[in-house]
């Protein structure tokens, strides 16, 4: 979209995260459509067509941004608000400088009632639902991180509306975090911030052998037997799936999967919904041909006995979601297709193979290391806010203490 296209409407311009409207005597913007003097300016956008409009800023901004994820991009961001977010309101913070779009923010309104009050969080375009992904934050341009991020957040406060800033599962590349930090300390608001999830990785070798050398003898013997006994029970296939037309099927088959996976196990949210499932049907659908999309496939006797769903981003693979069928538990083939999957992703030249959130005995086993991703909230001085701190903060705590219990993991 045109950057003069996003500053038609002067009344909805933010400078410096505040309303802003023009003296009629002179114009307010430069000959480039931004402020005069190349002042970084922001403008909130609220419609789900603005919001599609902005897919080719997006995909630039995105393209180079040191701090970029399958996550925070457009493609995920727009496909999770068309299927999460109707009625709720919409709050996209576009960073503007001589007239160009040098940051984009997504955010929304998600209403909640705790302890019988109202109140109104603002959140990170796909958050809040039963989705949970990792590496979130604005796209900011290259080189402008610092400053784009400060300006971003200061507009992000002073949107009317909100009783709390809930922004988690912050990419711990990103600048954002600080920003925010930063920004609320400015506005002499109260924040909390610290570690959001922690997530085991695979820094991953030149080849397949280095990886399994790399283990413990123990978890080695581990792998080669299971595929070993996997090929001597069955007629066993590992492929990646390359059809476009059939991607209804591999998703129907990996929802089914990871369900029937989950229900010996004691039941998992993923794949639960019909929203969840369109969801991730349309992610899929649009990362395959923009080379994102991996859903290795362990086929046992003709039939697909396990997926594990993953995405390729730069040189990085992330594990999102798996499934097996219980009915071949004796072949290990959600074990046994992990294995092919760091095989596979060795084989393509990735640097590392990312498990994302989610605490499995397997990924501490197989990890090199760990990183954070990072949460921040604000708050205002208002009941909406009290009432969230007691909630999800105060009561939590003081019940741990109570009971001689851990500090609990933040509530979102």
């Amino acid at each position: 979209m045109a950057a003069r296209g996003l500053l038609r409407d002067a009344a909805r311009m933010l400078y410096d995260g505040a309303a802003q409207f023009p003296d009629a005597s002179r114009p307010p913007f430069g000959p480039h459509g931004g402020l005069a003097g190349g002042e970084i300016c922001v403008q909130f956008l609220t419609s789900s067509d603005e919001f599609a409009r902005l897919a080719p800023e997006w995909n630039r901004l995105h393209g180079a941004a040191a701090a970029a994820s399958v996550f925070n991009s457009w493609l995920f961001q727009y496909q999770w608000w068309q299927v999460y977010g109707a009625g709720q309101p919409l709050r996209i913070l576009v960073a503007l400088e001589r007239g160009e779009a040098v940051g984009i923010l997504a955010l929304y309104l998600q209403k909640l009632t705790l302890l019988g009050v109202p109140v109104r969080v603002l959140r990170f375009v796909g958050t809040g639902a039963d989705t949970h992904p990792d590496d979130l934050g604005p796209v900011l341009a290259a080189g402008r991180e610092q400053a784009v991020a400060l300006k971003l957040a200061r507009a992000a406060l002073r949107l009317s509306g909100a009783d709390v800033i809930v922004l988690s599962d912050i990419d711990p590349q990103s600048v954002f975090a600080a920003a925010l930090e930063q920004a609320a300390a400015d506005a002499r608001r109260a924040s909390l911030s610290g570690v959001a999830e922690r997530i085991a990785f695979v820094e991953l070798p030149r080849s397949w052998p280095q990886l399994l050398q790399s283990l413990s003898s123990d978890r080695r013997t581990r792998i080669k037997s299971a595929r070993r006994k996997a090929a001597a029970l069955h007629r066993l296939r590992f492929f990646v799936w390359d059809d476009l037309a059939g991607l209804d099927r591999a998703v129907d088959r990996l929802a089914e999967l990871h369900r029937g996976r989950w229900r010996e196990a004691g039941g998992s949210d993923s794949f639960a919904t019909a929203e969840y499932v369109e969801f991730h049907r349309r992610i899929i659908k649009s990362a395959f041909p923009r080379g994102w999309l991996r859903l290795y496939c362990l086929e046992l006797d003709g039939e697909i006995a396990a997926i594990t769903y993953c995405y390729r981003f730069r040189d990085r693979v992330y594990l999102m979601q798996a499934g097996f069928d219980p009915a071949k538990a004796r072949a290990n083939p959600g074990k046994v297709l992990l294995g092919y999957a760091l095989e596979h992703a060795i084989g393509e030249r990735n640097a590392v193979f990312d498990f994302l959130k989610g605490e499995h005995r397997y990924k501490d086993q197989l990890a090199t290391g760990y990183r954070n991703t990072l949460g921040v909230r604000v708050f205002r001085n208002t009941p909406g806010a009290i009432a969230y701190r007691l909630r999800r903060i105060w009561l939590p705590q003081w019940k741990a203490r109570l009971y001689g219990r851990p500090p609990p993991k933040p509530l979102p």
